[in-house]
Parts: structure tokens; sequence; C-alpha cells
């Protein structure tokens, strides 16, 4: 089998059935789909259940407790039995022609990871804006480990290619030989940019498509719209620490972990924290530099 589609599913009654439709009518045929309840109390469940009944598509309906969303998409990874892992939020819909527009690239530019770009829309379903990683089909080649900690540091911790899950295509052999997992989001910030770490540190290339083939719904009440600055940075923290201490950190990437580190406290303290005073971020990472093990070694005052 081909690609693996993972969608984790909880109280999205209003636009579940939506992005069921966009994955069901895919113009192409050699795929799977797994749908995680993760203890949804409204009618999602029974809306997936109908629509499932009324398909003739390869689906699994997986029901279990409320764990949030790491603990969904990693029990769709155990399930999953392609060749290619796609993510898709239960919110959100895809275009029709994701499975095809993807394996034409994979036929003729081989990767280990691709991306593509998207639409932004909003809770009602109207366009907003494109997120545009690139203007045309681009091949990321890195040959060798101290390439690619270049890369990490210097433009994918600037969000060069997005660090959501939705937006990548991983290869499922990867995630397993090397145990990838989604981590609690209570624990990390951004559990999507730790599993993409994690995930990078064993990718040869990259292939960026200039398709606009997602369509993201943002939705009040979302994580960054509750943003709270002592909350952040800590779990900022908890990711890089999970990271250098996990044992399977590559080499190069472990004697730039300063640069790694300041970058993504840099990053958040500057599009997630904009609205914080500059005395709470101070005192935020004052608390840092005496409560943990690593911060005062790898934030440096004096630069990077």
């Amino acid at each position: 089998m081909k690609f693996s589609i993972i969608i984790p599913i909880y109280n999205v009654e209003k636009y579940v059935e939506q992005c069921l439709e966009s994955v069901d009518g895919q113009s192409y045929e050699d795929y799977e789909i797994i749908l995680v309840n993760d203890g949804s109390t409204d009618a999602s469940e029974a809306i997936c259940k109908s629509f499932v009944a009324n398909s003739n598509r390869n689906y699994q309906i997986i029901n279990q407790a409320n764990g949030g969303l790491s603990a969904a998409r990693n029990t769709g990874l155990a399930a999953a039995k392609g060749q290619w892992i796609v993510f898709v939020d239960s919110d959100d819909y895809i275009s029709t022609d994701l499975l095809k527009t993807l394996d034409a690239a994979m036929a003729k530019n081989g990767a280990d990871l691709y991306t593509f770009n998207h639409n932004r829309i909003d809770a009602n379903g109207n366009f907003v804006a494109k997120k545009l990683y690139a203007v045309e089909n681009a091949r990321l080649t890195f040959k060798s480990e101290a390439e690619m900690t270049k890369y990490i540091c210097d433009e994918f911790l600037n969000y060069s290619l997005g660090w959501e899950a939705w937006g990548m295509i991983y290869k499922r052999s990867i995630i397993e030989e090397n145990s990838i997992s989604f981590q609690d989001t209570k624990d990390v910030f951004a559990e999507d940019l730790c599993f993409a770490l994690q995930y990078l540190m064993h990718v040869n290339s990259i292939y960026v498509l200039c398709d606009l083939l997602y369509n993201y719904r943002i939705r009040p009440g979302s994580l960054l719209e509750a943003v709270d600055s002592k909350s952040v940075l800590p779990r900022i923290y908890n990711l890089a620490e999970y990271i250098y201490t996990s044992g399977t950190i590559i080499g190069s990437l472990k004697k730039s972990f300063p640069k790694l580190y300041r970058t993504m406290i840099d990053f958040h303290i500057k599009y997630n924290l904009k609205n914080f005073s500059k005395e709470q971020i101070e005192e935020e990472l004052r608390l840092l530099e005496s409560s943990t093990k690593y911060h005062r070694r790898w934030y440096k005052k004096d630069g990077r």
C-alpha cells in the first residue's frame, strides 16, 4: 500500500464530514484511511461511522479514551500499513489531487520527505491567505550531517517549510526504524516540531511541491490564541532537552545545539509571545536559567 492517511478526531462534528469527503474523493486508489476517535463527546463518532458505512474506501475506525492529539497520531502510526504517512487534521480538508500529485512527484523525484503549500481558511471556510513555501518545485539534498544541521538551524527552525505534521509526508520505514513518535503537547509546546526534528535527522533529501494541496482551518480557541508566556518557553525547553538527551541525536546537531535552541526560543518569543512585555519574557528566561539543567549553557547572552 502506498499511503496511509491518519486523521485524529475529537469533537469536530461541524467539520469532520467535509474532511472525510475530501479524503474519500481522492483521484487515486492505493491508500488507506485511519480514523482515530480520541474520546469525542459530540456526534463526531456517529458521523464517521455513517460516512464509512456508505464508502467503498479502505477505512479503519479506532476508538480510544481521550489522550490528546499526540496520542491519537501515535495510535494511527501503530496501525498504518502504507509506505508513506499522511496526516490530516479533522477540521481541515485536502485537495482531491493530493495523493495523485504526490505519487507523480515521487515517481520522478525520490526523496525522504515531501512538503507542499497550503491555503488558510477561517472557521466558516472562507479563504484567508495562501502559505507559499515554494513558488516552483524544489529539491533539497544534504550530503552530510553537517549540511543537514546547517539547514535545520538556519532555515527549518525559522519556519522555511512549516512544522505542522499535516504539511509533511513521512516515510513510514524511517519512523519505525528510528522509533519516532509524537510527544505529549502538555510537555512540549510544539509536538509537530519535535517530531519533525527527530525525523529530519534521518533525511538525505526533501522535495517541496509548489501546489496548494491542503486547506488549514483557523478556529477561535486555538492553542496559539491561548498561549501563555509561563507555558511556552518551559515547554520549548522541554522539547529541546528531550531531543538532546534522547540518545538518537546526530553528532553535528548535538555540537550545534546552542544555536538550535536559541533559534527556537527566539522564534517563539518573536512570533508567539509578541503580545507579551519585555519584562514578562525576561522573567521567564531568568526562571529557565535558574531551574533547568541546560538553558544557561545553551542560551548565551553574548550570541550564538
